[in-house]
């Protein structure tokens, strides 16, 4: 400390440099294991401190920041960009409206400069800057990336393009026109696109609470199906939607499969009512009108079929005979049997003849 009192004003950076690297030379001795290297406590500790410096300006920086203006008469003035779109649904959950986080886009790609198809990728993955063309044997695109708008554009030989990655349909057209015109300035091939559509939408939304998968999947065992040993999330696909939903029990889920944004907004207002009754907050599902709530709720006539299969085989269980029960119990499936014959394996039911079972039975009680 006293040296570092006398070293003057230019001396100090100087002197925290030579530290940092008498530091760093040390740390890497202690990970090749050789002498001279720093000790574990005070490695923890100048970890410690570092962290603890990094909280407090991440701190100062959140203090700095301005507030953020939530009124009504603030949002109200961006209700001029949301006219056109269905959120009546949404009138007193607007914190459930999903937003669009992903598109895919399809258009076909037509040389101008005379050269006909197909396209030669390999020249332009060569000269095109950022291009990724990888594996071309696998794939036969050729892949450019954006950051502004981030999204990724795939060009194939036969000059189908597809763009990924954005969020709006403004943004997947400004991304095909940003890969047209580095095609033309670096490759040198001049093409024009048309026919552009949307084929696939995919949207996000946190309910805000924890859903009950395993009864959900129960009662809307037709359409829905959840196995958390094979996938987290449980594939839900309502009847007469355009989206499906792969929802998870964080109460976070996705919504691919609509084309357009008014189509996911409107699907999603049927389907965030019956989502939300299995929720650990099935309040939140009052929020919705009545005739939204009704939808998709599972009734008596609309039974799903694999629990009526289900209910229809313990039914049968329950006729029969005690002595096959007691001799068939330690194997789940005791109604079938195995049995391969000439080379051949084939299924043979043991519930299809009811008398010699029985006979069988009477057989076993005997000894």
């Amino acid at each position: 400390m006293e040296v570092e009192k006398d070293l003057e004003p230019s001396d100090k950076p100087w002197t925290i440099f030579t530290q940092q690297i008498k530091r760093s030379k040390q740390i890497d001795n202690l990970i090749i294991a050789k002498p001279n290297a720093i000790s574990t406590t005070d490695l923890k500790s100048v970890t410690k401190s570092i962290v603890s410096g990094m909280k407090e300006s991440y701190l100062e920086h959140l203090a700095v920041l301005p507030i953020e203006d939530l009124s009504d008469s603030y949002l109200s003035s961006f209700a001029r960009y949301t006219d056109g779109m269905p959120l009546k649904d949404y009138e007193n959950a607007l914190d459930l409206v999903p937003e669009l986080v992903n598109l895919v886009s399809l258009a076909d790609a037509l040389p101008l400069d005379g050269s006909k198809l197909p396209f030669d990728l390999k020249k332009i993955a060569v000269r095109c800057r950022g291009a990724i063309y990888f594996a071309p044997r696998r794939f036969t695109a050729v892949q450019l990336p954006f950051d502004c708008p981030r999204s990724r554009v795939l060009l194939f030989h036969t000059g189908r393009v597809v763009g990924t990655g954005c969020n709006s349909p403004q943004a997947a057209k400004l991304a095909v026109a940003r890969a047209l015109k580095a095609i033309a300035e670096d490759a040198g091939v001049h093409v024009a696109i048309r026919r552009f559509s949307v084929i696939n939408q995919v949207g996000a939304i946190a309910l805000g609470a924890r859903l009950n998968c395993d009864l959900f999947a129960d009662e809307h065992s037709a359409t829905a199906h959840y196995d958390p040993k094979s996938f987290v999330g449980m594939p839900w696909r309502p009847m007469h939607e355009s989206i499906c939903a792969e929802v998870y029990s964080t109460g976070k889920a996705n919504l691919p499969g609509s084309r357009r944004e008014r189509q996911l907004l409107r699907s999603f207002a049927r389907i965030a009512p019956e989502l939300l009754r299995y929720s650990s907050k099935p309040e939140l599902a009052m929020r919705f009108s009545e005739q939204l709530r009704k939808v998709h709720r599972p009734n008596c006539n609309t039974r799903s079929a694999p629990r009526v299969e289900q209910q229809t085989q313990a039914d049968a269980s329950a006729h029969v005979p005690n002595a096959l029960v007691s001799l068939w119990d330690d194997d789940d499936e005791h109604v079938r049997s195995r049995k391969l014959s000439g080379g051949n394996r084939k299924l043979i039911d043991t519930s299809a003849n009811y008398e010699e079972e029985q006979a069988f039975g009477d057989l076993f009680d005997m000894f």
